[in-house]
């Protein structure tokens, strides 16, 4: 790697917040926040995904569907103690109760994170409407 090329953040690199709340339809939206917790810095790349955890702490099956709109560059790099949010949802279950855990996966690694608010929508609806976009940098 090049001395002028920022590394992808590792799992004990940046630290996760997830934060949800339900709108009037049931559904879930909300935003996941990364921060920068090392001496140096760190590249968020791509989308991340959500993988929800049932009660019993295994995944419940919930596909996290990833759009494929293209963003220039496909990244953010922060400095250390600097955040970064992007935007999450869930629109609708059918599956078993979720424990309010969330596994976060991006191409640096992963997390097991615990989620504010909500569990699970109220909203039925299928295995595959988990979504989430790209990272921005919070102020």
């Amino acid at each position: 790697m090049p001395d002028n090329e920022v590394p992808e953040a590792r799992s004990d690199e940046v630290e996760f917040v997830l934060s949800w709340r339900a709108d009037s339809r049931g559904r879930l939206t909300g935003h996941l926040e990364a921060r920068n917790v090392c001496r140096h810095r760190v590249r968020l790349s791509g989308k991340p995904g959500l993988e929800p955890l049932g009660i019993n702490d295994k995944p419940l099956g919930a596909a996290c569907l990833v759009t494929l709109e293209m963003r220039v560059p496909g990244f953010v790099e922060l400095a250390p103690g600097e955040r970064a949010r992007a935007p999450v949802g869930w629109a609708g279950w059918d599956g078993p109760p979720a424990g309010g855990t969330v596994i976060i996966n991006w191409s640096g690694g992963a997390a097991k994170v615990p989620s504010d608010g909500p569990r699970q929508p109220e909203s039925r609806g299928p295995v595959t409407n988990l979504s989430t976009s790209w990272f921005e940098r919070a102020e």
